[in-house]
């Protein structure tokens, strides 16, 4: 997909403008990510992206008003449609058509993660996120409880990869993308070179 189709009420447009004009960043754009899959909705992060603070591997997209949008790559497919929108209050949340997951194999997954795997670390304060499904390979992060928790090679390697292993045959391998060491408790260290 080249670039996502991106279109913003005007109550979003008017927020938006508030914020630049609050941040004195006039000409700042919005990045939007996907950042997890949970309970049946997408999780997303807004932030203002001031001009040339583009990341790698980011696409730009013209929108209504004159705003630039900045996506990643890997979510351009699943953000190709959406309206942003914003409450009473002046929050801005996305109005999105897409499905969760266009694959199969991701969906599933996902749907496993959240009947079975995630009622069980959430009674730990914890949570687990499918991020991607890419030659064959499940990429998870751990959030909540799970992030930096010393028992949480156990628990992925243990529980979680094992139960995807081998109930999805499209699947060869099982990758942690979790930053333990920012966990709010973290047992792993952060390495400086």
């Amino acid at each position: 997909m080249d670039a996502p189709r991106i279109h913003a009420s005007d109550a979003a447009l008017a927020r938006i403008r508030q914020v630049r004009d609050n941040r004195r960043a006039p000409h700042a754009g919005v990045r939007i990510d996907i950042v997890a899959r949970r309970d049946g909705e997408f999780v997303y992060d807004l932030q203002l992206a001031p001009p040339g603070d583009a990341r790698e591997g980011d696409v730009a997209v013209d929108g209504d008003g004159g705003i630039r949008y900045h996506v990643p790559q890997a979510a351009a497919a699943y953000l190709d449609g959406i309206t942003l929108d914003a409450d009473a209050a002046g929050a801005l949340r996305v109005v999105n058509p897409n499905p969760l997951w266009f694959d199969r194999t991701a969906r599933e997954i996902q749907e496993f993660l959240d009947d079975e795997v995630n009622p069980m670390v959430a009674s730990h304060g914890g949570v687990i996120d499918l991020l991607d499904v890419r030659n064959g390979v499940a990429w998870l992060r751990m959030g909540g409880g799970c992030q930096g928790c010393s028992m949480a090679d156990a628990t992925l390697s243990q529980g979680v990869r094992t139960a995807i292993l081998e109930r999805f045959p499209d699947v060869h391998d099982v990758r942690d993308a979790t930053d333990h060491a920012q966990g709010t408790n973290p047992y792993y260290s952060a390495h400086t070179h």
